[in-house]
């Protein structure tokens, strides 16, 4: 395992210049794209790690696996689905055009920005308008999910997003005039959640333990029950269908394993034998998910024979 890791982080560093950091988030804008970090958690528990796998980063999308875990935690999936779908999409994570076509005028999946709006909305809801009582519940389940007590949410981040997060306003505007999300509704007060959660810092080893839960149908390497089997099955085919945003297809066929990509560099992936590989590059493709970190994914999945298809 350790040569195979040493070979895709070398030919993952090939590209390092190809990518492009994230531009609407001033914060994120001027970050080392050339550090690479990579590690995997094995089925027996080992880690293996090479790169710069202890620098901090902000979860961005990725929160999105908490975000519905804490949903699936306090709802029913058939009421869930009535308000935001589990379809893959063809167009960019952020596209209002793909909310106002879609059935109902509802998220398609809760991987997209409405959809992880609408989850951030839901829950909101369940602690009766508590902003702050909704955020503790979703880094709360991040904690667990990464088995870290000291995750953060990134206040420089946070107040960039915050400053600039002008489409997710645009789309929480747009499920208000829809009538999906009550007008009474402070939309300020989602996207408070939805932001602090994305600006959680974490690293690769947190993302690879946390892909090992979610492998490991719920269960953490101590062995512990964080999530039931079914929610992790639910997580996992849904970063299968849309956790590389409308690059999920290709994704599907170039490396074929369940996957989840944030802005912030960081990918999380996980294997059917229970293993998680997590990597981290800054550097951006045109879909929004690191470069370097696809290449190195491909690599190793191509190597052993991972895809689940």
């Amino acid at each position: 395992m350790k040569e195979i890791l040493k070979q895709a982080y070398d030919y993952g560093k090939e590209f390092v210049d190809d990518g492009n950091l994230v531009n609407y988030i001033p914060a994120l804008a001027n970050v080392d794209k050339s550090k690479v970090g990579i590690a995997v958690y094995d089925n027996k528990g080992n880690l293996y790690e090479v790169g710069d796998t202890d620098i901090q980063f902000s979860i961005m999308s990725i929160a999105k696996i908490s975000l519905y875990a804490v949903l699936l935690e306090n709802y029913e999936l058939d009421y869930i689905r009535e308000y935001i779908g589990v379809k893959g999409s063809s167009k960019a994570y952020n596209s209002i055009v793909d909310l106002e076509e879609s059935e109902g005028k509802l998220p398609i999946n809760p991987f997209i920005n409405a959809g992880a709006l609408m989850t951030s909305y839901f829950i909101l809801k369940k602690f009766n308008g508590n902003k702050d009582e909704a955020f503790k519940a979703v880094i709360d389940m991040t904690k667990k999910l990464t088995d870290n007590n000291n995750l953060e949410y990134n206040v420089e981040i946070y107040e960039s997003s915050k400053d600039t997060g002008y489409t997710n306003l645009a789309i929480m505007y747009t499920m208000q005039k829809n009538r999906v999300i009550p007008g009474i509704v402070d939309v300020k007060d989602v996207l408070e959640i939805y932001n602090k959660a994305c600006t959680i810092m974490i690293d690769t080893r947190d993302l690879a333990y946390m892909g090992s839960v979610l492998a490991r149908d719920g269960v953490n390497l101590k062995g512990e029950k964080i999530l039931s089997k079914k929610n992790s099955r639910i997580l996992r085919t849904l970063m299968a269908i849309c956790g590389t945003y409308d690059y999920s297809g290709d994704f599907a066929v170039d490396i074929g394993i369940p996957a989840k990509s944030g802005v912030g560099g960081g990918i999380l992936a996980t294997i059917k034998n229970g293993m998680s590989i997590a990597t981290y590059c800054p550097g951006l493709d045109s879909k929004g998910n690191s470069l370097v970190g696809i290449k190195i994914l491909e690599k190793i999945s191509n190597e052993l024979e991972f895809s689940i298809y």
